[in-house]
């Protein structure tokens, strides 16, 4: 029997190509961002911005607001279509953002393409979540989705050697039409991928039925509270993304090796998340929530001390280092967090899955807003983001689990 105690999909895959192709349809989110980060310089040039303009970031930060705006539309689609054929449509738009983003004649033009990919790559992160809730609950899903997460740091490994590699050979306009190749692989690969949301277990598509969606998740706190604290989180480390690259090179003098420092680092999180994710059933989510998001805000408050008294520029190896290690923890802790969200939305997983990501996301890219712009020659913004928001994550996750369920519902495992 399936999850549902419906029939069998008509095509099954093992749990390793699952979580692989899920990594790989989440992935697709951040290699239309990691790629794209060794030619912010080539793009200041070639659009006629300042050498060291931070206005480049706003190229993440728009793609960040659509991705998480356009999810509230995915949610209610997939819950009453199925997964599959709006994955699918998810994925188109995702390469017309591509393609205008490296057609683009001006800066505006340029971040414009960048928020309508951002819609398209809604789709795909949107529809992992909820096939991940559709086929697995309770700890078993924390590990899948951390297990997940370790596929898709992959990405950021070798994401930015990529880009250095296409600049190598063109232009920033390569770098942007590059991820359109991920998009037909998935195309083709997710033909393989049984449709997760039987006939007899989606929701009309009518407004009244939607809204009722929309309160029911809002009006559960273990989901909002974690959606809130992934949404804080989310904000810091959007911040990093956005402004990494201009803090290697204006603050460090180190740009030229931000591709190799970065790949670095995401194999570095890659390991600990599949290192931990291999731990949650027998440890629990609970416990390693707790017990890893306060040593992350102690971090985070010992670097915001250290690089106020040096003045914003800590030593470059003990500060990346420091960063590196609270990156990797909530790397890891992120995707319990979210099974912890979406464990009493299993009939409603694509619209749970939506607002999660609305919050999570939106929220993130404005509080990134709020930290990008203040950062010119320092690192102390940064770092200072990374202790507050911290601290606000942690006491919504705290705040969440208090409203858990005593009883854990039964795992679930795909179909087989």
């Amino acid at each position: 029997m399936s999850p549902a105690g419906g029939p069998l999909p008509p095509r099954r895959i093992g749990e390793r190509e699952l979580v692989f192709l899920l990594g790989a349809i989440s992935a697709t989110t951040a290699l239309g961002i990691d790629m794209a980060l060794p030619a912010f310089g080539e793009i200041r040039l070639g659009l006629g911005l300042a050498a060291d303009s931070p206005r480049v970031a706003l190229t993440v930060t728009l793609y960040f607001f659509g991705l998480a705006g356009a999810q509230m539309l995915y949610g209610p689609f997939t819950d009453r279509f199925g997964r599959k054929p709006v994955l699918y449509a998810g994925l188109a738009l995702y390469t017309l953002g591509a393609l205008g983003s490296a057609l683009a004649p001006t800066f505006g033009f340029l971040i414009a393409s960048r928020l309508i990919w951002g819609i398209g790559a809604a789709g795909p992160r949107a529809l992992s979540l909820a096939i991940g809730r559709d086929l697995y609950e309770g700890d078993r899903l924390g590990r899948v989705l951390s297990t997940v997460a370790a596929v898709f740091m992959m990405v950021p490994a070798i994401a930015p050697l990529l880009g250095q590699a296409v600049l190598a050979l063109g232009s920033w306009r390569w770098v942007m039409s590059a991820p359109m190749v991920l998009t037909v692989v998935l195309a083709l690969w997710i033909i393989r991928l049984p449709e997760s949301l039987p006939p007899q277990r989606r929701r009309p598509l009518t407004l009244g039925r939607t809204r009722e969606a929309i309160v029911a998740v809002f009006s559960n706190k273990l989901t909002i509270g974690s959606a809130l604290a992934v949404m804080f989180d989310m904000g810091s480390f959007f911040a990093f993304l956005g402004s990494s690259q201009l803090l290697f090179d204006d603050v460090y003098g180190r740009g030229d090796v931000f591709a190799f420092y970065f790949a670095a680092m995401s194999v570095f999180m890659g390991l600990v998340v599949f290192t931990g994710s291999r731990q949650v059933i027998r440890v629990g989510a609970d416990r390693m929530i707790v017990t890893l998001m306060p040593v992350t805000v102690c971090l985070s408050v010992a670097l915001a001390l250290w690089s106020w008294q040096a003045g914003g520029q800590p030593w470059f190896f003990g500060w990346f280092a420091v960063i590196v290690v609270i990156n990797a923890v909530r790397t890891f802790v992120n995707p319990l967090i979210q099974a912890q969200a979406m464990g009493p939305m299993g009939e409603l997983a694509g619209t749970a899955s939506a607002v999660i990501g609305t919050i999570s996301l939106g929220g993130g890219a404005v509080l990134a807003m709020l930290i990008d712009r203040r950062i010119a020659g320092s690192v102390t913004p940064l770092v200072m983001a990374y202790a507050g928001y911290g601290a606000i994550s942690l006491a919504f996750a705290l705040w969440a689990l208090r409203h858990r369920p005593t009883v854990a519902s039964p795992d679930h495992s795909p179909a087989s």
